[in-house]
């Protein structure tokens, strides 16, 4: 059997297409290491075996007639479970929908079928999308390929995973408060949270709420571009759709380093970040500097945004799932509860105060933009949780739910931000890409911030980083060890 496993997307994509390479083989391959390596690490919750190899034994029928070839041509792609796949459960890993089977394919999983991809299965996130870890009571825990002791983050943890490990060579995520942005930088993979829109959302509960984003997820920023190209999609039904000129993303070519004006913000001016993480950061970036036109550290001033976000992330919750917290909040996880609380609690005035911060914040940031080229942040503000510690927060939550009311809240004691939190209500897009490790021997990431609907842009900006990055030994992607778990198959 081929080492597909060591090939870029993009790299297998080419051979696909001059035939050193068949569908078939490509799909027994990604398979026979899924069912090495998910028995250990849980990253994958279904699959769709016989659906994906008829569509193998069809595609691989098209690739001997020769021709043009679709983007995404035979190629293996693991979804979020939280996003409709025809036959699929959709649970959002909550008992509350554990029934739940898609009637059909989510506009963006359709529009990978469409450009030739082929869906293998669903990988695991926390339980409602929400949580320290990708842990839930239906599927159980994800395990971190780097160090099972370790939290996978989430909430597309399980996407992450399987892409580090090698199991699948593409993986959709989504985002609402850094769940593309945090596990692509602690497990070592790339992703982008798209601008609203270039990916059709049409399921949301709000069609107005610009925090929630579907993107592509890979392990390098060329084969992001690769499975966006074949992501986008439209729907009458998502007021923020548009669609830009894709062929950038099929000939994928850096914009030249050099003369890239680029910013750097350790902190967003309003949020703790470890110091190993801040040292790690700014060795980083004097990598990048004299590879760069002109680097300035210098922070957008983006307000309270971080209260802002909080008071409006509970209105999409409130539509979802306030009804069940006022009669059976105990069928919510703990953080649901948390943030429904809050809103319950909350008036008018401050979520259209909340409304004006975010519009404060998007014009703040659209406007410092116009100056720089790229923003860059680290991908995390605090190191990986170990599990431990995500149950210890669990249990505090639940203790704090039973000191109030169903609709009470302590406005003066609002959740810890992160790094990713900020960005989320400008609607700006986000790429994440790898740097190495950190200083505790785990991946580390870091976020290239860009202009509002300039996403093909920014890609081609992060695979200009990336490429000066993987030049550099300390800060080209890791790989994990995963030889203890392929031993144990071989023995």
């Amino acid at each position: 059997m081929q080492d597909f496993f060591s090939l870029s997307a993009s790299d297998l994509r080419r051979q696909l297409a001059s035939r050193a390479a068949s569908p078939r083989e490509v799909l027994s391959a990604f398979r026979s290491r899924i069912e090495q390596l998910n028995p250990h690490l849980n990253a994958f919750v279904e699959m769709c075996w016989d659906r994906a190899e008829r569509e193998a034994v069809a595609a691989e029928a098209v690739q001997m007639r020769g021709g043009d070839l679709p983007p995404l041509f035979g190629l293996p792609v693991a979804v979020k479970e939280s996003t409709n796949v025809e036959g699929l459960h959709t649970t959002l890993g909550s008992r509350l929908f554990a029934d739940r089977i898609a009637t059909e394919d989510a506009p963006t999983v359709a529009a990978i079928r469409a450009a030739g991809g082929i869906i293998i299965g669903k990988t695991n996130v926390p339980e409602l999308l929400q949580g320290g870890t990708s842990q839930n009571t239906l599927y159980g825990l994800t395990r971190n390929a780097y160090d099972p002791s370790l939290s996978c983050l989430g909430s597309s943890g399980g996407s992450a995973v399987a892409l580090s490990a090698s199991m699948v060579p593409l993986a959709t995520g989504s985002d609402m408060g850094g769940s593309i942005r945090g596990p692509s930088a602690g497990n070592g993979t790339a992703g982008l949270r798209p601008s609203p829109g270039l990916v059709a959302y049409p399921s949301l509960p709000l069609a107005f709420d610009v925090s929630s984003v579907v993107g592509p997820m890979a392990r390098s920023t060329e084969d992001v571009m690769l499975l966006l190209a074949g992501m986008i999609c439209s729907s009458p039904f998502d007021p923020f759709d548009w669609n830009p000129d894709i062929s950038p993303l099929l000939t994928p070519v850096p914009l030249e380093a050099r003369k890239l004006r680029v910013a750097v913000s350790p902190d967003l001016g309003c949020i703790q970040v470890d110091g190993g993480i801040r040292g790690r950061f700014e060795e980083v970036i004097a990598a990048i500097t004299p590879e760069v036109s002109r680097i300035e550290w210098v922070t957008p001033d983006l307000g309270p945004i971080n209260h802002a976000f909080y008071m409006l992330r509970t209105l999409a919750y409130l539509v979802a799932y306030g009804e069940v917290h006022a009669s059976a909040p105990e069928r919510l996880t703990a953080a649901k509860n948390v943030d429904l609380r809050r809103g319950f609690a909350a008036s008018a005035r401050m979520i259209a105060e909340a409304q004006r911060v975010q519009t404060q914040a998007f014009r703040a940031l659209a406007g410092f933009m116009q100056g720089f080229d790229v923003l860059i942040t680290p991908g995390a503000s605090e190191p990986l949780p170990s599990l431990e510690e995500v149950n210890r927060r669990e249990a505090a939550l639940k203790a704090d739910n039973a000191r109030f009311a169903p609709d009470e809240y302590d406005f003066d004691r609002m959740p810890k931000p992160s790094i990713n939190t900020p960005i989320t209500w400008t609607a700006h897009p986000v790429a994440t890409i790898t740097a190495g490790l950190g200083h505790d021997g785990l991946p580390f990431g870091i976020n290239l911030i860009g202009r509002y609907r300039d996403d093909i842009r920014l890609l081609r900006i992060a695979l200009a980083l990336e490429q000066v990055l993987n030049g550099l030994e300390e800060f080209g992607r890791p790989v994990p060890d995963l030889s203890r778990y392929l031993a144990e198959r071989r023995a």
